[in-house]
């Protein structure tokens, strides 16, 4: 399969794996000589998404490079294994900030089908909770001995009753990200991930949007000056939608820190947006259901024109949270290198096997040259108490997802939520992280899970960026034969 790339007055076949390189080349290369607008409706969503990503010190090109080659295909892999596809969550925590029954959504594609428990592995049924399982033969098998948590890293295996009666710091630091369940309480349940994809569901309107509006406009920090809040302008981030916005302007007026806090808002906000414009519901007159890419809902969501000029913006906040968990997981390179550390299912070779695909991917991260710099944050006079605002108002924004009226979106909100808290905690709590057995610093089951399977959204998202680039590509060429 070949496509066409026009340049003036010549015509360049060239292969489909290279069609969009070069395509993103000529548009790059004209933009700067003057000779390409953004004014055409296929060319501006990605016209003017290059170059160094803001806040960072690292470029869009080579992220997305790294992404689409590197990443994408390791942790593609890691989520389709069972430690990882099985997430134990509470669905019905109450809603603290508003009725969190008004508009429940009855569509069918917004419900989660939760897993039996004789579909999970041996070693995370509840029986087996808080045993010590291994495997004879084909067979795993679980005793009731307790195993000291210094063979066994409770944090990690199925040992974390014990560890939790023992671990208070977390629960009482100021630096806390995440309210985290009691995985042994019954109010938890596990869903399998691949079973329950995100996807869009067709769950919209005031009760859809009242989640995104209380985000932006009562937890993400908003300019000091006076003057500048009057200016704060509503923007829409879809057809009908107006939330509070604060424009690349007024972040640029303020602190580093707050403009993280706004950037990783807006990044996870755009990396959603884009799931469900790459899995949009269609349904034909035959009532017929699918799901597949809509380039018309993409543009919708981040047209400069339609976002009033702020839909590049959130496009490359999508890259600054990716940059951002991705020096996360790279910190923990060495921490899962430890012999101590299992990701247990109670199948005990393919929970080695999937500790190693971890560390390779947490290599290739670590490896990565130009990483966010979580250490230039909180180092003026006011860091402590800014430090502990800004983990009190993510805190609020991981309590406000219990108010989603729609089952899917609130599991799929809630553990990326509480990925992206796992990674500020990684980054911001103070603890030391090291490759010595029994560290000070921690992780839950619950966070590692939902760690890596926020990021694999995040590295999906940049992926899918690529698919509408050549849906544009292809629009733009079907618009040039009808003129022909």
């Amino acid at each position: 399969m070949c496509c066409i790339a026009h340049t003036t007055r010549v015509k360049i076949i060239i292969s489909r794996k290279m069609c969009l390189k070069v395509f993103r080349f000529l548009q790059y290369f004209y933009i700067c000589v003057g000779l390409l607008s953004c004014n055409a409706k296929e060319d501006r969503c990605f016209c003017h998404l290059s170059g160094q990503v803001d806040d960072c010190f690292c470029d869009i090109e080579t992220l997305e490079q790294f992404n689409n080659e590197k990443v994408y295909p390791l942790i593609q892999d890691i989520i389709l294994k069972d430690y990882f596809r099985y997430y134990k969550v509470n669905l019905f925590k109450p809603c603290k900030f508003f009725d969190g029954d008004v508009g429940l959504c009855e569509n069918e594609a917004c419900s989660v089908k939760i897993c039996p428990e004789e579909d999970l592995p041996k070693g995370m049924r509840n029986e087996n909770f808080n045993k010590n399982c291994h495997e004879k033969g084909t067979l795993t098998i679980c005793d009731s001995k307790k195993m000291d948590l210094g063979d066994v890293n409770g944090t990690l295996s199925n040992i974390t009753k014990d560890f939790l009666s023992q671990w208070d710091v977390h629960d009482n630091t100021i630096h806390r990200f995440c309210d985290l369940d009691d995985e042994t309480s019954a109010d938890l349940q596990y869903v399998d991930l691949v079973n329950n994809p995100e996807r869009y569901t067709g769950y919209k309107g005031p009760m859809a949007w009242r989640i995104w509006k209380s985000i932006y406009e009562e937890n993400c920090f908003l300019p000091e000056d006076s003057n500048k809040k009057k200016n704060v302008m509503y923007a829409p981030f879809s057809q009908g939608e107006n939330i509070l916005q604060v424009t690349n302007g007024d972040l640029q007026g303020m602190c580093l820190e707050k403009r993280v806090f706004y950037r990783v808002i807006s990044g996870l906000h755009t990396s959603i947006n884009t799931h469900l414009s790459m899995e949009y519901l269609f349904e034909d007159g035959w009532g017929e259901k699918k799901w597949g890419p809509n380039l018309q809902e993409f543009q919708r969501r981040f047209d400069p024109s339609i976002t009033k000029g702020e839909g590049t913006a959130r496009l490359k906040n999508l890259y600054f949270i990716f940059l951002l968990e991705l020096r996360a997981l790279s910190k923990l390179y060495l921490y899962f290198k430890q012999e101590s550390i299992f990701l247990f299912t109670g199948r005990l070779k393919e929970d080695k096997d999937m500790k190693q695909m971890l560390i390779k991917l947490l290599e290739v991260t670590n490896n990565f040259p130009m990483h966010f710099d979580e250490g230039v944050m909180f180092k003026d006079e006011n860091a402590k108490s800014l430090k502990i605002e800004f983990a009190q108002r993510f805190l609020n924004v991981t309590r406000i997802i219990d108010c989603v009226t729609c089952e899917k979106c609130r599991l799929w909100g809630k553990l990326q939520t509480q990925g992206l808290g796992t990674a500020l905690k990684i980054l911001f709590s103070g603890e030391e992280i090291s490759g010595i057995d029994n560290p000070p610093f921690k992780l839950l089951r619950q966070e590692v899970v939902s760690l890596v399977n926020a990021f694999a959204r995040l590295s999906e998202s940049i992926k899918s960026l690529e698919k509408f680039r050549e849906l544009i590509l292809l629009q733009q060429r079907s618009h040039s034969k009808e003129e022909l």
